[in-house]
């Protein structure tokens, strides 16, 4: 997974790769060499879309905010100028002004952006592709180093970008504004960038490398431009366009992914019976369950774990276990947690926690108010939940909460995973 840590570390001069590439093109830049500076962008996972400091009530197009696992790559630090396009591209006419080659290329398609990064593979040998839409977030809003900023490297976009109040309706050369966390520039305005993706809407949910819808007529654009306001140049706004399309206030930067990259290699040692996570200051143990997938399964989460990463109580309490939320609840739980604490860790399904119960690695569960009724007949049950039904509304006026055990019936139709089980988690 993205979020796994490795015992392996990338040397200082990966961190930063400056790709030599030689031309030889019709025009003066014939014979010349260009080079192109790639910042590396370490795995991780992060919760993409409308986060607090990006929201905003009246778009719905960054909606729902949900968790992303990324692999390490590659991404370009500026975006691709005139001058690199007319050396990689001499027979392909553009439009831009003479005299200004370190301006962002633009009036470029998406089908363009295609036949240019082959072209550059070919050249190189490096396997340059555009950013997905995913990593192309992640890279503006700083990676690992993220601040949490509302623009690419600041919450005041005029000093890290060129949008509409300070860059005179026109694009301006590249890297001349402050760069964000990773060294990254005019991530926010300036022109905005095709990303690789089929647009698609966004789904709750954690996903690892996601690419986008599987279908569709449109490809995804990100990053404000020079003509637009600042209201709508923060990270998460999304634009899409089909692939023919283009206009002065488009063009891209270049990603790659190395298939050799030492953080992708996978760890041979045998795994540790039980591991912990820290997550808000408290120290969540995982246990291994042997398994065709082996994976790790957490104990019962309690009601001030959850109070203390979801801002409020659990539904239902029984002792110091948090039960009764929906199954949206725990998916944002479990996303909140896996971006707390750098882990891929999502919510138990029935069949993970049944194996790890037959296993005896965990214990079924058996909420307090049914060990009481055990021995009781159906009907006695039955009774006993008249009464209280009965007596709450009275006792409740008072702050007290008589227990009721559980209908024996529906009992026996009740699922390991549904809203009345405590909630577990897992990772890998």
């Amino acid at each position: 997974m993205a979020a796994r840590r490795h015992k392996l570390v990338v040397p200082d001069s990966l961190q930063r790769v400056e790709i030599k590439i030689h031309t030889g093109g019709k025009d003066s830049s014939a014979g010349k060499d260009w080079y192109l500076t790639m910042q590396r962008v370490e795995g991780g996972s992060f919760i993409m879309g409308a986060t607090e400091e990006q929201y905003d009530p009246d778009i719905l197009t960054d909606k729902p905010a949900h968790l992303v696992f990324l692999s390490p790559y590659y991404i370009a630090t500026t975006e691709v100028t005139v001058e690199l396009w007319r050396a990689v591209m001499p027979d392909r006419e553009i439009i831009s002004p003479k005299g200004y080659p370190t301006l962002p290329i633009s009036y470029v398609s998406w089908n363009d952006c295609q036949e240019f990064v082959r072209r550059l593979d070919s050249i190189t040998g490096y396997p340059f592709r555009l950013p997905t839409e995913a990593e192309w977030e992640y890279a503006a809003r700083g990676g690992s180093k993220s601040k949490f900023f509302r623009f690419a490297g600041g919450n005041i976009a005029d000093s890290i970008g060129w949008t509409y109040s300070g860059s005179g309706n026109w694009k301006h050369p590249v890297g001349r504004k402050h760069p964000n966390e990773l060294g990254l520039y005019d991530m926010t305005g300036n022109v905005s960038e095709w990303c690789q993706d089929i647009y698609g809407a966004y789904q709750l949910g954690s996903r690892p490398n996601p690419c986008g819808a599987d279908t569709g007529s449109y490809r995804v654009v990100r990053g404000g431009s020079y003509d637009e306001c600042n209201a709508n140049s923060h990270l998460s706004i999304r634009r899409w366009y089909i692939p023919e399309t283009s206009a002065g206030y488009i063009g891209f930067r270049v990603a790659f992914t190395l298939p050799d990259d030492p953080m992708m290699q996978v760890q041979t040692e045998e795994p540790p019976l039980a591991r912990s996570v820290r997550i808000k200051g408290k120290k969540l143990r995982f246990v291994y369950v042997p398994a065709e997938q082996p994976y790790y399964i957490s104990e019962e989460i309690e009601c001030n774990l959850w109070k203390n990463i979801m801002k409020k109580d659990a539904p239902d309490r029984i002792k110091s276990v948090a039960l009764g939320m929906s199954k949206a609840e725990r998916v944002r739980f479990a996303e909140s947690c896996s971006h707390l604490s750098n882990e891929a860790i999502y919510v138990a399904s029935a069949e993970q926690i049944v194996a790890a119960e037959q296993h005896g690695i965990i214990e079924p569960f058996q909420p307090d108010e049914n060990r009481r009724y055990k021995k009781l007949s159906v009907q006695q049950i039955q009774r006993r939940r008249k009464a209280a039904d009965k007596l709450s509304p009275w006792t409740e006026l008072i702050g007290i909460r008589l227990p009721k055990p559980d209908d024996p019936v529906l009992l026996l139709f009740k699922k390991a995973d549904d809203e009345s089980r405590p909630l577990r988690l897992v990772t890998y």
